[in-house]
């Protein structure tokens, strides 16, 4: 017990707040979210794309049926990048909170022999399309808007429905 108090006391506690930021001046953000029912494997993705003042440019919600998380995530991608360039945006930070689909396009040279290589090149397309476009990973508490769309995704009809 005493090495156990003893450990405690030099940890130090940091507290951070985790809410969405806004982008850069004459930036745009696209928030991505993958969404998974564990029970009936039911997948959704929801994205958000605001301006450097807060205010929404559009989203997407898609009813991906079912599937692998991961595959989900890139999907989302795939469909902000495409609003993106729709809405003519040519400035992007993009923020997901799946680790693995980031560092899957930090590192392109990663995704040349993954399974969805092929989605992954036409995100990577898309994202040369758009121009100076970036990718960081967030945690999903700073993720919320997007995060409530991938989860309300699953009461649309398969497919993707935009707003």
């Amino acid at each position: 017990m005493k090495a156990s108090s003893a450990v405690r006391m030099l940890i130090n506690i940091t507290q951070i707040f985790l809410v969405w930021d806004r982008p850069d001046t004459s930036q745009f953000k696209l928030n991505v979210e993958g969404s998974s029912k564990c029970a009936s494997r039911v997948t959704g993705a929801g994205r958000v794309i605001c301006d450097d003042i807060g205010n929404w440019i559009g989203s997407f919600v898609a009813n991906l049926g079912s599937g692998d998380i991961l595959a989900v995530e890139i999907w989302g991608l795939f469909f902000g990048l495409k609003l993106a360039i729709q809405r003519d945006i040519s400035n992007l930070c993009i923020e997901m909170d799946s680790v693995t689909a980031v560092l899957l396009f930090q590192k392109s040279s990663l995704f040349v022999l993954h399974l969805m290589a092929s989605l992954l090149s036409s995100c990577y397309a898309l994202m040369r399309q758009v121009g100076n476009c970036v990718i960081n990973h967030i945690y999903r508490e700073k993720n919320r808007a997007a995060d409530c769309l991938a989860k309300g995704s699953y009461n649309f009809d398969l497919g993707v429905c935009g707003a």
